[in-house]
């Protein structure tokens, strides 16, 4: 069982993603923005973030390039239904993979089974400390 922290500003994909991977046995923690997902991840051990590019008050592309910078190991999954140029970008800046929307929940496992096989230290497992 992993922790998933799910990051997306439309309720319906958030949900979505809770159900399948509740479904297959997950911690799913919420956040519908880049803003509220770094304070989530402050305060909670993570296991993997899976996170939309478009979103308000802070995209996935600024929260990947954050994450990666403060624990490169933790993988991030990106997803995104805009732009395939997108999801380009957010494997530079740090995803480790990425999904199309709109999303296959066959798809969704897959990626989060490779993306948990990341064999790195977990210098995550116990929350982020913010400067």
């Amino acid at each position: 069982m992993a922790t998933v922290l799910v990051v997306d500003d439309d309720e319906d994909t958030r949900f979505l993603l809770g159900f399948v991977l509740e479904r297959a046995g997950h911690r799913v923690i919420y956040a519908p923005d880049g803003e509220a997902a770094l304070k989530v991840w402050a305060d909670s051990p993570l296991d993997v973030v899976i996170t939309d590019l478009a979103m308000p008050r802070r995209n996935g592309l600024r929260l990947i390039k954050e994450i990666h910078a403060r624990a490169p190991y933790l993988p991030v999954i990106a997803m995104s239904g805009v732009s395939a140029d997108q999801l380009d970008m957010a494997q530079d800046l740090g995803a480790h993979h990425i999904l199309y929307k709109p999303l296959d929940p066959g798809k969704v496992l897959w990626t989060l089974e490779e993306a948990l096989k990341n064999d790195a230290p977990a210098p995550w497992a116990g929350g982020m400390v913010w400067d």
